[in-house]
Order: C-alpha cells, then sequence, then structure tokens
C-alpha cells in the first residue's frame, strides 16, 4: 500500500520498520538479514522517512572489495534502498563462512557491545586484525594478531569536540585522521610496538631503502579504517640547482591495514628525497650555525648560491630567515604568529533528520 508522509508520521516505529523489510524483502529477495547483527532506527524530516539498518560490526576482510558498504537505508517514500540503488559502483557486505570464523576468534578476545553510539570496524591484514571503536567523542583502537591470543594494549583518543553523524552518510567520505599520544605506560609500549612494525613491513617492501630514524617525527594516526604510522622528516633539504619542476616526498606513511607505503605505491610517484654526503654535510654545517630544528614545525632548507633560505611554520607560527654559506651568520627575514580564524556563525538546518522513539 502507498502511505502519505503524514499517515507514516502517524505510525509507531516498529510498524514503519516492519514495512521497511517488506520492501527490502520484495526488492533484495535472496538478502536475510540477522537482526543480531544490526541496530534499527527510524529517522524523519519534512518529507522523507528513513529506516537504517545499522551493522554493529563492519570486518573488512583481506581481500574485500573497495567500495563495500555495511548499512542499509530504507526511503519509505519513495522505495529506494541503499547502496543497492544508489547509482554508485558499491557492493553490500555479505560474510562468509570464514569471515565468521575469523569474527569467532576476534570475539573471544575483545569484548564487543552493542552499542548504539559506537561502530566498530575490524580491518584484517597479513599479520594482524586492527579493531577501531569509533564513537562521537574517542576512538579506540587495538590489533589481535593472528594465530595467538596476544591482544595489544588499547590506544585511545578524544575529539576535541562534539562529532555527529550524519544520519544518511554521503558516500563514504574519508574521517578525519586524529593522532595518538603517549599518555600511560601502556599506550607508549603499544605506541613502540606499532611503529615498530610500520619499520618492519618498510624493510620488507623497500630493502634498499637508506632510512635513518634519527630523521623523522614519528607519530601513529587513525581513524575507524585505518591505522597509519607517519614518518615525518623535521629537515626538508632542497640541494642548489634542483628542478623547480621537480616534486620531492620527504615523509613516510605506512598503512597497516592495507599494507601500503606512500609516497611508493602513491599513484602520482613523486620522487623521495635521499639524502647525499653533500646533502648532509651542508644540514650539520646549518644546524651547528642556526641551532637545532623543532618536529613541531615543518622545516623546509632550500640552498641558494650563497645563502640557505630556511622556512620554519606550523599552525601558529612562521619564520624566514637566511644563513650564509661562508660565515654561518644567520638573518631573520621575518617573523611572526597566525590570528585563529574566527568560529563560522551557527544556523539551523530547517530539514534535519529527527529520530522516530516509538
Amino acid at each position: 500500500m502507498k502511505y502519505t508522509l503524514e499517515e507514516l508520521k502517524s505510525k509507531p516505529k516498529q510498524e514503519l520498520i516492519q514495512m521497511a523489510l517488506l520492501i527490502l524483502k520484495e526488492k533484495q529477495p535472496s538478502l536475510v538479514l540477522n537482526p543480531d547483527d544490526f541496530e534499527t532506527k527510524a529517522w524523519k524530516n519534512s518529507t522523507e522517512i528513513l529506516i537504517k539498518f545499522r551493522r554493529y560490526i563492519r570486518f573488512i576482510p583481506l581481500n574485500a572489495e573497495p567500495n563495500q558498504y555495511y548499512d542499509i537505508t530504507i526511503n519509505l517514500i519513495t522505495k529506494q534502498i541503499l547502496p543497492f540503488e544508489s547509482g554508485y559502483n558499491f557492493s553490500f557486505y555479505i560474510p562468509s563462512e570464514k569471515d565468521k570464523e575469523k569474527l569467532n576468534f576476534i570475539k573471544q578476545k575483545a569484548d564487543f557491545q552493542k552499542d548504539p553510539y559506537s561502530e566498530i570496524t575490524i580491518t584484517e591484514n597479513m599479520d594482524y586484525y586492527w579493531i577501531s571503536n569509533f564513537s562521537k567523542t574517542s576512538l579506540n583502537k587495538f590489533f589481535i594478531k593472528k594465530g595467538n591470543r596476544f591482544k595489544s594494549a588499547i590506544m585511545q583518543n578524544t575529539f576535541s569536540e562534539f562529532r555527529p553523524k550524519g544520519v544518511l552518510e554521503s558516500i563514504y567520505e574519508q574521517e578525519e585522521k586524529i593522532q595518538f599520544f603517549d599518555e600511560e605506560e601502556t599506550t607508549q609500549k603499544t605506541k613502540k610496538a606499532i611503529i615498530e612494525m610500520g619499520i618492519t613491513l618498510l624493510k620488507e617492501k623497500h630493502p634498499s631503502l637508506i632510512f635513518n630514524l634519527d630523521d623523522y617525527e614519528s607519530n601513529i594516526l587513525g581513524d575507524s579504517k585505518n591505522t597509519l604510522v607517519e614518518f615525518k622528516r623535521i629537515i626538508r633539504y632542497v640541494p642548489f640547482r634542483t628542478d623547480p619542476e621537480k616534486r620531492f616526498s620527504y615523509d613516510i606513511t605506512v598503512n597497516l591495514n592495507t599494507n601500503e607505503i606512500a609516497p611508493f605505491d602513491d599513484y602520482f610517484k613523486s620522487e623521495f628525497y635521499i639524502e647525499t654526503e653533500e646533502d648532509k654535510k651542508a644540514i650539520e654545517f646549518i644546524e651547528k650555525n642556526f641551532g637545532g630544528f623543532s618536529a613541531s614545525f615543518e622545516n623546509t632548507i632550500h640552498e641558494g648560491e650563497k645563502d640557505y633560505s630556511i622556512t620554519s611554520t606550523n599552525k601558529y607560527s612562521y619564520g624566514k630567515y637566511v644563513l650564509n654559506k661562508e660565515t654561518g651568520e644567520k638573518k631573520a627575514m621575518m617573523q611572526g604568529s597566525y590570528v585563529p580564524m574566527p568560529a563560522p556563525n551557527g544556523f539551523e538546518d530547517l530539514n534535519i533528520f529527527t529520530e522516530i522513539n516509538n
């Protein structure tokens, strides 16, 4: 039967859910949902009523499809079902028997609660399962090594502000990465272990790479799907007469979920900077006369014919300097700080979805 928007709004939540299931059965007859795997909510705005089946645990197998979707959203007005009728090349995840075995193995070691305020994502790679528990205010990550009972200590971080999630996600937007800091001894051990895993993978895939860890700041970044070990070069050196069109890459990012390493697996294939003996002597001369360089800044040195041009900048301040190549004399050309951007004025979305609870 067809109902008007007002008629649908007058119906209780459970009846709306049953209507959505009937639409799903009619349009996707081969699909069987296990209600224990999904949280079901009803939403409405001035023009639509949506029923969303949100998967509690999202498992990303080792050879997963690139555009794999885990939730189902049914529009009771248009009868559209996402992701099947999204117009995009998405596949809906259905766990295989092997996936179920892996999930049972993980569940034995991790206490997963059906929490309406969090999303649990498990990403499989060659040696580990990476588990992320992503909520509106925090992100917890840990890993489980395949084949034994080892479970890492939990890494925790919180968002600086409340992060609402959309009722109907736009097509898997990339999440903002957050950085994990050492706060407790267990976290420090975990961070060191994860950095070592990044170094090991880097050496396995690029054994000829000359890599001095002292030249880099090591960080761990993450979102609900990826765990990244970032090696950020403290000093970015551009030798004299370098082609201005040349695009150097100075940092290395190891994705422990996908085993990809940037910039080496980057589509654009920028040239990774390798320090020569001449560059090393020049940097030692600069550090002796200029002073040390902080990892909290992005420090770039351009070698000129008679001087080194030095730029140090971060989101709070900047400095530009010149260092004479013969005398080591330093001159400050420009220094300052950035004025914080004002927060935008708030506005009310008149068409925002509200939850149907009864």
